[in-house]
């Protein structure tokens, strides 16, 4: 029943969705990508949202059901809920909807077919393909990175010459893929288009020079979020607003006012006056091997890596939650680890030589978040990052968090529904 009743949800907002977009003649800008693809969101819309009339969800909606609400400008979904979706489809069906010339939507795939639902929905006039890197390996779920390469490709094939890719030349997969539209590469090598140079990173910022091949045009950019891997957020961005005419000046002056999405490495005061790296969003070994890296760039007199477990990586889980705690040993001082590969995190980091001792194992984010509250000193520098199902590193935060009470705007995953998953 369930399952019907689910069928009929999914069928029912997504012709919903397509006939808004085809009546409305909204433009679609299309993200996909094993990771990025919110943050990403965020950065297109902080470079359009001053000069055009654009939509984007605040929301990290990238399946069937997501994307349709997202075009729907619905905030939350029904989760299972009956009668929440009895109020979301009477909103749909009897309220009137705000018009936007252009919507900035997320297109994520757990198997392959998925992107091609999700076009079908939501045709894009300009694609983005943010990273390709081994995710949804799980038995059902994609074979290989070849498979997953395979299946984001599918976004941007049946492009005509009319549309636009934005592409990151700097993944090997994403250069290798082919499609009839026009292209904006980019990336740090000297065959891109749009390239990013002389990055730095700090505490409170990341400054860079971007040169556009096509016009030799030079800019230095100062945007206000943590870490070098960020380029890979802004340059696709600013290749957006350079194909809605925006010179790299504007750009540049729009990213300023760029606020990162909740869970993705936004600096948060902790107690006794540490400073958490919120990264609990999500977490593969790409993304993790990037906050580590960024934990080692910035300043702290005791750096601690909070490490939850990372899921849906099959047979490589293992070899993948080893190769992390390996790298954190260069980095901590303290490891945190969470979640049912823990004891997998520690034998790296044991192995590498980290002391036994300076290695703290939970089975849930809670038990960790108690324990780290009595360690905190002044000066700690804490990256929290961990998987969504069954880890929830939000959680371990919001306790040792400074003001608990802004848990709700600062953190991801809040309210009564959230409370009630695992």
């Amino acid at each position: 029943m369930k399952s019907l009743f689910r069928y009929i949800i999914t069928k029912t907002i997504a012709h919903k969705a397509h006939k808004y977009l085809k009546d409305n003649n909204t433009k679609v800008i299309a993200i996909t990508g094993s990771i990025g693809k919110t943050s990403t969101k965020e950065a297109v819309y902080a470079i359009l949202k001053d000069r055009f009339n654009v939509y984007r969800s605040t929301k990290g909606f990238n399946t069937e059901i997501g994307l349709s609400l997202s075009i729907l400008q619905e905030s939350e979904s029904g989760f299972s809920s009956i009668s929440s979706w009895f109020n979301i489809l009477k909103r749909i069906f009897f309220e009137k909807k705000d018009i936007y010339q252009t919507m900035i939507l997320e297109m994520g795939a757990d198997q392959p077919g998925d992107i091609k639902k999700l076009i079908k929905i939501a045709k894009p006039s300009v694609s983005i393909i943010t990273n390709i890197s081994p995710v949804h390996l799980e038995k059902g779920q994609f074979k290989d990175i070849e498979d997953i390469s395979k299946e984001k490709s599918t976004l941007i094939k049946n492009l005509s010459h009319k549309n636009l890719a934005i592409l990151n030349y700097d993944n090997p997969s994403i250069s290798k893929m082919e499609t009839h539209a026009k292209k904006i590469t980019y990336g740090t090598g000297d065959d891109v288009m749009l390239k990013a140079k002389s990055v730095k990173a700090s505490n409170k910022d990341i400054k860079f020079i971007v040169n556009y091949k096509p016009t030799n045009e030079e800019v230095e950019f100062t945007i206000p979020v943590l870490g070098k891997f960020q380029i890979y957020v802004l340059l696709p961005a600013i290749a957006v607003g350079l194909s809605f005419g925006m010179s790299l000046e504007e750009c540049a002056e729009s990213l300023k006012k760029l606020t990162p999405p909740q869970g993705r490495m936004t600096p948060i005061e902790g107690i006794n006056k540490s400073m958490i790296i919120d990264s609990s969003y999500n977490a593969s070994p790409e993304t993790v091997r990037k906050a580590l890296d960024l934990l080692n760039e910035l300043k702290g007199e005791r750096k601690i890596a909070a490490l939850g477990t990372m899921n849906e990586l099959g047979e490589t889980s293992r070899e993948a939650h080893l190769e992390i705690g390996k790298k954190a040993v260069n980095i901590a001082n303290i490891i945190i680890a969470v979640g049912p590969e823990a004891s997998i995190i520690k034998e790296g980091a044991v192995s590498a030589g980290m002391k036994e001792s300076d290695i703290y194992t939970f089975f849930n984010s809670e038990e960790a978040g108690d324990f780290l509250k009595e360690k905190l000193e002044k000066g700690d520098l804490i990256l929290v990052k961990g998987s969504q199902n069954k880890v929830r590193m939000e959680r371990l935060i919001k306790i040792i968090m400074k003001n608990p009470e802004h848990a709700s705007k600062l953190l991801c995953r809040q309210g009564e529904v959230w409370d009630k998953i695992n």
